[in-house]
């Protein structure tokens, strides 16, 4: 419209002034009219995310030291606010989230990098004051003393404690062998106790320290108090007397088969009367 007038206005003879003048105000105001009069299409979806985002980023960042992890919190939304703020003016789309999403997200993480700087501070402000470690003290020298000399007839001594620990082992370990694998001297817990009752002397004579098979029906089978050690007792004939057989924990687990009254031969060494019962020790089921 303004066109026409002009070039009607110069075909009248008008001036070139006023022809340029009436261009540059007719430019204006479709810019006016692009910018301002055009209304915005719609909100920016984006914006609104980024926003809430960094809504909770910027609560985080206030909290005391803890707003120091709003750094992650906040950096992502404001990554997504950017992002909008370029979608919206290319879309023509609504600029208050975009922009409100860009400055909320940009405190939180404003305040995250001041609490980082504060926790910095703190550390190295106790890294100064703290005492610097001892220096180490090297050990005093070690003088060597040698052992004083042994006399003769103490070293005797030596040898011939270390010969009769020897075979004492020695003997403790054909015992083993011979409670494990037999052969033991056979007998029946009532002719076992019978024996004792009849003649201590000659039963300690014939039983102790030896290897007994004896056969014999269960009475039970507890455990000792205080000891790993668990003993079946025999059926001797007598109300009041059983034949005590121990077990240890390598051998006992024959034992949970065990039932009362059940007839079994056990290999053991006879140790004599402890606490007025026939006893065996180192005892194994025999087959």
């Amino acid at each position: 419209m303004v066109d026409d007038y002009n070039r009607d206005d110069r075909r009248r003879g008008g001036s070139d002034e006023r022809y340029d003048r009436a261009r540059r105000f007719e430019r204006a105001r479709r810019r006016y009219d692009e910018e301002y009069r055009t209304p915005r299409k719609e909100t920016s979806t984006l914006g609104v995310i980024a926003f809430v985002m960094g809504l909770l980023a910027l609560v985080i960042s206030l909290i005391p030291c803890f707003g120091a992890f709003a750094i992650f919190a906040g950096g992502i939304p404001l990554v997504l606010a950017l992002a909008s703020v370029l979608i919206a003016r290319g879309s023509n789309q609504k600029m208050g989230f975009p922009v409100a999403a860009t400055a909320v997200s940009g405190s939180a993480v404003a305040f995250s990098l001041m609490w980082l700087a504060v926790i910095g501070s703190m550390m190295d402000n106790r890294a100064a004051k703290r005492p610097a470690p001892p220096l180490p003290v090297p050990p005093p020298p070690q003088v060597r003393v040698n052992p004083p000399l042994k006399k003769p007839d103490e070293n005797k001594l030596d040898d011939e404690k270390f010969q009769k620990q020897l075979l004492e082992d020695l003997a403790k370990d054909r015992i083993k062998e011979r409670i494990r694998n037999g052969p033991g001297e056979p007998v029946t817990a009532g002719t076992l106790e019978t024996d004792y009752l009849t003649n201590v002397v000659a039963a300690e004579s014939r039983y102790k320290d030896k290897v007994l098979e004896v056969t014999g029906k269960v009475v039970r089978v507890i455990r000792e108090d205080g000891k790993l050690q668990y003993l079946l007792e025999l059926d001797t004939g007598e109300p009041t007397k059983t034949v005590n057989c121990e077990f240890n924990e390598q051998t006992k687990h024959p034992l949970t088969s065990i039932k009362r009254g059940q007839e079994v031969k056990v290999r053991g060494q006879c140790v004599g009367r402890v606490d007025a019962f026939v006893t065996l020790k180192d005892c194994v089921l025999a087959k």
